[in-house]
């Protein structure tokens, strides 16, 4: 597993949050990723403002952040849906919106048929264990970093990053 890492600044994304088991997760996370992006409008940061997120095949694309307080599968728990502001963008009119702080992150990148296969734990696993062979710690809840259509994306295809904010 290649398990990189990056700076990422400060971001104010649009968030939306809601308690949900991996079952309600699966239904609820395709709409709150369209309510989040409506709500950002044309003030959405996508991967071409964001250059630790650009892969050199892909055009700039529309960037989420779904960030897990615990584990679905398990049962209920707290996800953020959010997706970042360009650094220059006015707050939009009646959007939830907070500011994620700079951060550094151990990150894998993910392919479609990763999540088809169930892999997707040990990819979280995978990340943990590296955290503790560094000497780093998670510093606070792990995320998935969306820049393309996982729906519509081909299985060998690159779909979201997983990552860790460490310290």
């Amino acid at each position: 597993m290649d398990v990189r890492m990056r700076e990422v600044p400060g971001q104010v994304v649009v968030t939306e949050q809601r308690m949900v088991d991996q079952e309600a997760l699966e239904r609820w996370l395709p709409e709150a990723m369209a309510r989040v992006h409506k709500a950002a409008g044309d003030m959405a940061a996508g991967t071409a403002e964001q250059p630790y997120l650009l892969r050199g095949h892909a055009a700039g694309e529309p960037v989420f952040i779904v960030i897990y307080e615990g584990n679905p599968n398990e049962g209920e728990t707290a996800v953020e849906c959010c997706t970042p502001l360009r650094a220059d963008a006015a707050m939009p009119d009646g959007a939830a919106t907070r500011t994620i702080p700079a951060h550094r992150e151990a990150y894998v990148r993910v392919q479609k048929r990763t999540v088809q296969s169930g892999g997707l734990g040990d990819v979280y696993g995978g990340i943990g264990k590296w955290i503790e062979e560094q000497g780093l710690q998670a510093a606070s809840a792990p995320r998935e970093t969306y820049w393309t259509d996982f729906y519509t994306a081909a299985a060998d295809d690159e779909v979201f990053d997983v990552a860790f904010p460490v310290g």
